[in-house]
């Protein structure tokens, strides 16, 4: 694939360079004349104006017309940077506008090409950046790529892989292998806090060569298609009193200036309790989204990861929810609804009920679990475990769902020369030199996006009531043309194909989620409440399995 220009040989700089790619970043380097006691604070007042705008604007082909402006953003000395991802293919030339002359000299202009079929079908960010689908009968229930391309969030958690001492070479080998799993998506902190720190102690010193390495990481991942769901900040106690309203504000500016030209997804606040965040309330949180979304000139999609009830992850007290739509679902802002169950099996049976309840809202929003019962080790979480979250809530109308899993979540690198990595309290986790790329659960969730990959699964809407006589009533359909169905324990069940007629004929699969093979199906008339059961039943095979019943009208 080819890699993001960032990734090895630094973004476009300046006019006559080689054409960017449509959506690929281009940035323009400037030197400021002023001098600054603390740039990155000064230069970017609280509710004003940053100290440089570029200004792009398409002046030829499809670009023709187009204006988009961006905030420059502080790159330590007296280096400014702004960057743009183009739209649209054609050519673009670029000025700079700010009070200081230095900065206000840049201008210039570049080519923007586009993307082949095969070359976005080698790297899907290619397609453009992720947003809430617009058009169809399903509108505002999946997310989409830019150019119209269903996009399914399969997601993997990597909390702080930005943080110092992380090799990249690592990071890459974790991307390589999501990737080709089939994982769309890495949770990641681009943050102030939690382990992070790229502000430094004072929340007003960016620590530059660290956000340059979490900005190669981002660009690396874009180039192997994979999407960054991105945090600024983490919940903190006191975080009123420590960093402040104004730092909180400037850092997501400073953000969304460097970041947004990346194939990337919003996350206001991690561990986000409704009603106190960080002591400083819920209209503060609602005030920073809606600046985020003003601030941000492609409207990246963004959302909220909550903490659940009884979690003593975020802020203690009454304030945590099950899932963001309880309390913000019509913030204008809020582009889909998150929920962190949390980490045990009574807590992830609840991942069906959250998920059917958001779907229920109005408007439509696309609902994701973002955080769910992380396989720890292998048998914490069971991977039956992590596929009956994956699959109940795909078949109760998510638009998608994110695995945690081993090291992979806080980033401890099985490498027998390095200093172990610290303990995290009580929670289970292999030793240092464990690798644990290919548990059962990341494989099954790899298995989960292929298999959907091969469907129309946008198009399918869930569908319970068609089950019966079984005790789990996981379906999503297009009724009278195509189910999908979750069968939890194997055995028998109904389903109801009376919306179409008895001279219709169905093909049916069974897919074994434990081996992970398709078995022979069969045929099956429409018109009645047909029975279905499984290739392998207890006691005859010793082993309770769950599967996946795909049933498509013969064409």
């Amino acid at each position: 694939m080819v890699l993001f220009a960032s990734v090895f040989c630094g973004l476009a700089r300046a006019q006559g360079d080689k054409p960017v790619g449509q959506w690929e970043p281009f940035e323009v380097a400037m030197t400021a004349q002023a001098d600054f006691a603390n740039p990155y604070a000064e230069t970017l007042p609280d509710n004003g104006q940053p100290i440089v705008r570029v200004a792009f604007t398409g002046v030829s082909e499809a670009a023709r017309g187009l204006t988009y402006t961006v905030a420059g953003f502080w790159d330590g000395g007296k280096t400014w940077k702004a960057r743009f991802a183009p739209p649209a293919p054609g050519g673009w030339s670029y000025s700079a506008s700010s009070s200081d002359p230095g900065l206000a000299g840049a201008k210039g202009h570049f080519q923007c090409t586009a993307w082949t079929d095969s070359e976005k079908a080698a790297n899907p960010t290619r397609h453009g950046f992720v947003g809430v689908a617009q058009r169809g009968p399903r509108a505002g229930r999946y997310f989409e790529y830019a150019d119209g391309t269903p996009f399914l969030w399969i997601g993997d958690t990597w909390w702080t892989w930005p943080r110092k001492g992380v090799p990249f070479e690592r990071f890459k080998q974790v991307v390589d292998d999501r990737a080709a799993k089939g994982f769309t998506l890495g949770q990641m902190l681009f943050g102030a806090n939690n382990g992070v720190y790229m502000l430094g102690k004072t929340y007003d010193a960016p620590d530059l060569d660290n956000i340059r390495a979490a900005e190669r990481e981002i660009a690396y991942a874009n180039s192997q298609g994979v999407t960054l769901w991105v945090h600024a900040w983490w919940s903190a106690r006191n975080l009123d009193k420590d960093a402040g309203p104004e730092k909180v504000r400037r850092w997501w500016r400073y953000v969304v200036a460097r970041l947004a030209a990346y194939n990337v997804i919003w996350n206001l606040a991690g561990e986000y309790n409704m009603y106190d965040y960080g002591g400083m309330g819920l209209q503060f949180w609602k005030d920073t989204g809606a600046m985020i979304r003003r601030e941000d000139p492609y409207r990246h999609a963004m959302g909220v990861h909550n903490t659940p009830p009884g979690w003593a992850g975020g802020e203690m007290g009454q304030s945590q929810q099950w899932s963001t739509g309880q309390v913000i679902h019509n913030e204008p802002w809020l582009d889909f609804n998150d929920s962190q169950p949390g980490h045990d099996k009574w807590r992830n049976e609840l991942v069906p009920q959250i998920v059917a309840a958001d779907y229920a809202r109005v408007p439509a929003k696309p609902t994701v679990i973002t955080e769910t019962w992380y396989e720890f080790i292998i048998g914490s979480a069971p991977a039956e475990d992590i596929r009956f979250a994956a699959w109940s809530a795909f078949l109760s109308g998510a638009a998608g769902h994110t695995y945690g899993g081993g090291h992979q979540w806080w980033a401890f690198i099985p490498d027998p020369k390095r200093p172990a990595a610290p303990r995290l309290g009580s929670w289970p986790i292999d030793p240092e030199d464990v690798d644990t790329l290919n548990y059962p659960g990341a494989i099954s969730m790899g298995y989960m996006a292929k298999f959907l990959k091969s469907i129309d699964w946008w198009a399918l809407e869930p569908h319970p009531e068609l089950v019966s006589e079984y005790p789990a009533k996981y379906c999503s359909a297009i009724p009278g043309q195509e189910y999908l169905l979750y069968v939890r324990w194997g055995g028998t069940l109904k389903l109801d194909l009376r919306p179409s007629s008895e001279n219709d004929k169905f093909r049916y699969t069974w897919i074994d989620l434990v081996d992970q093979a398709e078995h022979t199906g069969g045929t099956a008339a429409g018109g009645q409440i047909r029975q279905f059961q499984a290739p392998e039943g207890y006691p005859q095979v010793r082993r309770i399995k769950d599967w996946v019943l795909y049933i498509a009208k013969a064409r």
